[in-house]
């Protein structure tokens, strides 16, 4: 009885794109899922500390706005489950072995497990790697001592010391996770916080179009 009552909950879900009953995963049915393959990431410059599954230029494709809005929160463990199985078939082959991997989600700001820690969990799983959530948003007086360009660039802190924070730390791949990647300026911030390893990524879920800024030079450059 519960496999059959299982079974009708998922087929009378509606693709959150196209409304068909025949939902398979995250929420998307077959062709929907299909349609996701025409927006593969193309960077728009040489990237090595980004890996994302897709471009998103917001007006352009509505499935996929669709998807990134209904991917928000922690209420879609399973759409995360299916995109970090995508990204691990992905990008393994091009990971260079010999290091640990630690994933870090990017910290929401009541500090609650939210879409961020579902991908890096289901990543770290996947790939046997540590899952470490080890960030959190910056107190208000500590950003009300920077001038505003600081402001919008350091947003992060340690929740607590780790003694493999360090530059010294080679051995360590540090991957940083979010949904999207607009101006790199989260992904700054982590870098900073963790400070500055000479070994870091960002992954996501899709690069949003007009990303630019020096946040993006700066991790282009490992030591600036």
């Amino acid at each position: 009885m519960n496999s059959v009552l299982k079974t009708l909950k998922t087929r009378l879900s509606a693709c959150l794109h196209c409304g068909s009953f025949q939902v398979e995963q995250a929420g998307l049915c077959v062709p929907c899922h299909e349609v996701l393959n025409h927006y593969p990431h193309r960077a728009r410059r040489r990237q090595d500390w980004l890996r994302a599954l897709y471009s998103w230029n917001p007006g352009e494709s509505d499935l996929l706005s669709a998807l990134v809005l209904s991917l928000k929160g922690r209420h879609n463990k399973a759409g995360w489950e299916h995109f970090a199985r995508k990204m691990v078939q992905q990008q393994v082959p091009r990971l260079s072995g010999g290091r640990r991997l630690h994933f870090v989600p990017a910290p929401s700001k009541s500090g609650a497990e939210d879409h961020a820690s579902l991908f890096a969990r289901a990543l770290a799983a996947h790939m046997g790697g540590v899952f470490n959530p080890c960030l959190r948003k910056a107190s208000s007086g500590k950003q009300r001592r920077s001038d505003r360009g600081e402001r919008a660039l350091i947003a992060m802190e340690l929740v607590e010391k780790n003694t493999e924070l360090s530059i010294n730390s080679t051995d360590i791949l540090w991957i940083f996770v979010d949904d999207i990647l607009t101006t790199g300026s989260t992904a700054r911030a982590a870098r900073l916080a963790l400070g500055s390893p000479p070994h870091f990524e960002v992954w996501v879920l899709a690069e949003r179009g007009l990303s630019c800024g020096a946040s993006t030079d700066m991790l282009q450059n490992p030591h600036a």
